[in-house]
């Protein structure tokens, strides 16, 4: 199996988990689009850049007989599966675990929400 099929697997569970998160909790895709997509866009920044200083640095390097051969810089292309599935994964968890999604309206306000200001 190549470095590609086990990320595809994963990124397809990513996507499978998110989508039954929003419907859990009820939310629109377009509510947590935009901090999604910045979260998202951060990280693939952070992994181009870490993982090519990583790599030109000597650290750690690839089988090029389970890549696809396409790189970013020094980074093989597979690499930026794990940043894409962090994005749907983390929040997905949170949202299962009872946190509020950011840019929704919460379901049930909370016991503590009295309508005070404090």
């Amino acid at each position: 199996m190549s470095f590609a099929h086990l990320s595809l697997y994963f990124m397809l569970g990513s996507m499978v988990l998110f989508a039954v998160a929003l419907r859990m909790r009820g939310v629109r895709l377009r509510d947590v689009a935009p901090a999604a997509g910045l979260t998202l866009a951060v990280l693939l920044v952070l992994t181009a850049v870490f993982d090519n200083v990583m790599i030109g640095s000597g650290l750690f390097d690839y089988n090029s007989q389970t890549l696809l051969g396409i790189r970013v810089g020094l980074a093989p292309l597979e690499d930026f599966s794990y940043p894409f599935c962090a994005a749907l994964v983390v929040p997905a968890l949170w949202w299962l675990a009872g946190g509020s999604p950011a840019g929704a309206t919460p379901k049930h306000p909370s016991p503590d929400d009295s309508g005070k200001e404090g």
